[in-house]
């Protein structure tokens, strides 16, 4: 993650759900954290987006990516497009959270 990412112009949210808590990991009693990068277009939509890290590898990973994947923003103002936004998710006793 560098010093430019995700910067030129200020991201609202229009819709932004949280990914469900996967079943299985849920039922194993799983639980870690997923870091997504993504793009977000001049329309305010998301491209992209793919995970950059995640501890465990893999019971996460498919809901947060599809998740981020319909994130809706407002039109972007003044640029085309901003690369590699991240954001992260915890998983934790059943719960999600944006942290």
């Amino acid at each position: 993650m560098g010093p430019e990412d995700c910067r030129g112009s200020t991201l609202a949210a229009i819709s932004a759900e949280l990914p469900d808590y996967p079943a299985r990991a849920w039922q194993f009693g799983r639980q870690g954290w997923v870091v997504v990068r993504f793009h977000v277009y001049a329309d305010g939509s998301v491209h992209r987006a793919r995970v950059y890290r995640a501890v465990p590898d893999g019971p996460f990973n498919r809901a947060t990516e599809s998740t981020v994947s319909d994130w809706q923003f407002a039109p972007l103002d003044g640029v085309d497009i901003l690369e590699n936004c991240v954001v992260m998710f915890e998983f934790r006793a059943g719960e999600v959270h944006i942290r």
